[in-house]
């Protein structure tokens, strides 16, 4: 059987923060401590190598149990993990309370099990925990009987605490409700970065009035469910393109949480989202210094607390990094996006199997994009065969379609003639098979094939024209427009159309506009 890395990939997971934990807590045992001379030895290792590691330690006793010893090491990382997270993360502080309380209960220590409780419940309604409120709550009934055997008065009733418990059960189903409007949201956004059809705008409307509906009837109840319902509100009008209003409970969601920061360390990742939305709001509205302070602030995250976690580091290099190369190229400054790119690389080298597929997307496409901004269209090409030959079912299907038409481009730009015939028709039979069709795509094919397929003459330049002049009325349905969020395909003409840089085009198409 092949030995698992599992161990590996979790000592390569720790953050400096982590490792220390570890080292402290393993410094307080006594003795020789065989599962840190393990630990230190895998740590250095580039990649897994069980049999390098049994023949570094082949002379200690410990390796003839060597299956015992990774447990122990596992043991000992999960332990010191776990008491990272009581100090940094509230709910498993509370979770951890909750288990003091009990044992004080054991103890029969009733008088102190009333103070802890009063003070854990306070911080767990601070923070909305509801889950942890049940147990607290299940806890508190059992001290009120205790106190009433010992003739301890006290003034709230078991009804009372019952009514407490049906207002925390509301609370629960209310979030609960607007979380699967969220997951609905979540499977949409998923296949699509923006609307493209009346279709898409169908679905995403449906999942927009049924949060509103939720909202009518029973409101949101707590923090927690007005921020997830900004969100939905916020997300749903920016994949339907309607800008402002997606800004409107963005802005609203953000001062909401950093209100009340405590919230911030429970939701993080909406926090994080958020910043990376409204990015790119401010470069639609050409409010650059906005834009940029607003990157600087995600990117100052990854120095806070409660940011800590591997997971959060990810979505705060993927969000702040995107953002940034997306500022650049509205703006047609791909030589400084390209500036960037070494950062993105070296980000993906340590994060990309813990990156998901549709995250993947983004940052191939958008890489693609500033190479092919700067004229290095080999480098593009890199970028776009690895969205192209991705199978990813329905997952970011728009950002693929778009992508096999700029492979196209890309293709020409290198003089790839050989190449470009059977590539356009395998990119036809591509679109031809697929269940929506765009009048878009059609005419770029039709286009494209007249501009590269076809004699290159002195009447190319009036292809182009023509070309622009059928986008511009194709262009004139909002959702067949979309498609430029992806390539700016107006630009790509004006710059042959003028002889001019693809970048050059952008710049002034941004400034006329």
């Amino acid at each position: 059987m092949k030995p698992t890395n599992q161990l590996f990939d979790l000592i390569k997971s720790l953050s400096p923060e982590e490792e220390k934990k570890f080292t402290l807590l393993s410094s307080l045992q006594a003795g020789d401590k065989n599962y840190i001379k393990l630990f230190n030895y895998i740590q250095n290792q580039e990649a897994y190598d069980e049999e390098a590691v049994k023949d570094h330690f082949k002379k200690e006793i410990f390796v003839q149990h060597f299956a015992s010893e990774k447990n122990q090491l596992l043991h000992h990382i999960l332990k010191s993990l776990r008491f990272h997270r009581y100090e940094t993360v509230t709910s498993a502080k509370i979770d951890e309370d909750i288990k003091n309380i009990q044992l004080l209960f054991n103890k029969s220590l009733y008088k102190q099990s009333r103070k802890q409780l009063s003070i854990i419940k306070k911080k767990a309604h601070d923070f909305e925990l509801f889950y942890s409120l049940l147990e607290i709550i299940e806890l508190e009934k059992v001290l009120i009987d205790m106190e009433a055997h010992f003739g301890d008065i006290n003034y709230r009733t078991l009804k009372e605490l019952i009514e407490e418990e049906n207002d925390v059960f509301n609370k629960i189903e209310n979030f609960s409700a607007y979380e699967v409007q969220f997951a609905k949201l979540n499977n949409v956004s998923s296949r699509m970065m923006i609307a493209r059809s009346k279709e898409d705008v169908k679905e995403i409307s449906e999942v927009l009035k049924a949060t509103r509906q939720i909202s009518a009837t029973t409101g949101q109840l707590t923090y927690k469910s007005r921020i997830i319902y900004l969100y939905i509100v916020g997300l749903c009008n920016r994949l339907i393109t309607e800008t402002d209003e997606a800004y409107k409970a963005f802005t609203e969601l953000i001062i909401l949480m950093e209100n009340r920061p405590e919230i911030i360390s429970e939701m993080p990742d909406y926090y994080i989202m958020t910043h990376g939305f409204l990015v790119r709001h401010f470069a639609i509205k050409k409010q650059y210094n906005d834009g940029f302070k607003l990157i600087d602030k995600l990117k100052s995250l990854s120095l806070n607390k409660y940011f800590n976690a591997i997971d959060l580091q990810i979505a705060i290099f993927i969000q702040s990094y995107i953002a940034e190369i997306t500022m650049y190229a509205y703006i047609g400054q791909h030589d400084k996006a390209k500036n960037i790119i070494p950062y993105i690389i070296k980000g993906l080298d340590k994060y990309e199997t813990k990156i998901n597929n549709e995250e993947l997307v983004k940052i191939y496409h958008i890489i693609s994009m500033v190479y092919f901004g700067v004229g290095e269209y080999n480098k593009a090409l890199v970028w776009l065969n690895k969205i192209i030959n991705t199978n990813y079912d329905d997952l970011r299907q728009d950002t693929i379609r778009i992508s096999k038409l700029i492979n196209l481009i890309v293709h020409f730009e290198l003089g790839n003639d050989d190449l470009l015939a059977y590539i356009y028709k395998s990119s036809v039979r591509f679109f031809n098979n697929q269940k929506k069709q765009y009048r878009f795509e059609s005419v770029f094919l039709d286009y494209f094939k007249k501009i590269a397929l076809s004699k290159r003459d002195s009447k190319q330049k009036e292809t182009y024209v023509k070309f622009k002049e059928e986008l511009q009325q194709v262009f004139k349905d909002k959702y067949e427009k979309n498609a430029l969020e992806f390539f700016n395909f107006y630009a790509w003409l004006d710059s042959k159309i003028h002889a001019i840089s693809f970048a050059e085009a952008i710049k002034i198409r941004r400034q006329n506009n």
